[in-house]
């Protein structure tokens, strides 16, 4: 008798591959949809409250010459001015309008290093196991449909002992009026409340530091990650 013997890394595996399934086209067009509206308008707004959180993400990552860097949710590519020349980058967002100002920039001479942009799900990243040396995500996590999904395959990418450094608007817990506040959020394209702590552990991630960046706003940290 033919018995399927599933391992622990089997069982995890079939789980990712089911919540990808689950998270359909149309639960992620809204979130990103709106996106379209933010573009002409993102870097004026956006830009300077984000630039601290962007250059201390980059230099937590103690890059080296030749290291190979992915960033999910790139945006107009405001983060990427702070890549040195020596590293080269794959860039992904699930908007084209918005890589479409940041290969505007890249057109424009605005980038020391050399950046590989793609329109891509970060749901379903299509890269290989362990192709990246470190990897970055700024304000993405919390907009996404299934932060977990996304972490996890931002961790199978990832090489082992790489780092995944994290910047986003988070606090301990909600309360009240995070609570009140969380539908509107999701419904402006502004992300929901995500236990980032809770979400590194699930993903058997090691927690190396975490840290108050954009002072702008008051609760932006940047979390910094070591892959097993």
């Amino acid at each position: 008798m033919f018995c399927l013997e599933l391992s622990q890394d089997n069982v995890k595996r079939y789980k990712l591959q089911l919540n990808r399934f689950l998270v359909t086209d149309s639960n992620r067009k809204h979130r990103h949809g709106i996106y379209r509206f933010y573009a002409p308008i993102y870097d004026r707004f956006m830009a300077p409250s984000f630039a601290e959180g962007h250059s201390k993400m980059y230099a937590s990552l103690n890059l080296k010459k030749n290291d190979h860097i992915l960033e999910v949710g790139v945006g107009t590519g405001i983060s990427l001015k702070h890549v040195p020349e020596f590293v080269k980058v794959d860039a992904i967002d699930y908007s084209e309008p918005m890589l479409v100002k940041a290969r505007k920039r890249q057109e424009n001479g605005d980038f020391a290093a050399k950046i590989n942009f793609q329109q891509m799900d970060a749901h379903v990243l299509e890269f290989e196991t362990n192709t990246f040396d470190h990897c970055v995500v700024a304000h993405t996590l919390a907009v996404v449909a299934e932060p977990e999904v996304v972490l996890r395959e931002i961790v199978r990418v990832t090489k082992a002992s790489g780092l995944i450094a994290i910047v986003n608007h988070y606090k301990d817990s909600k309360g009240i009026i995070g609570t009140i506040w969380n539908p509107f959020r999701k419904r402006l394209g502004l992300g929901k409340h995500v236990d980032f702590k809770e979400l590194i552990e699930k993903c058997d991630l090691e927690l190396l530091s975490e840290e108050r960046v954009n002072n702008f706003t008051t609760h932006t940290r940047m979390l910094v990650c070591k892959n097993p």
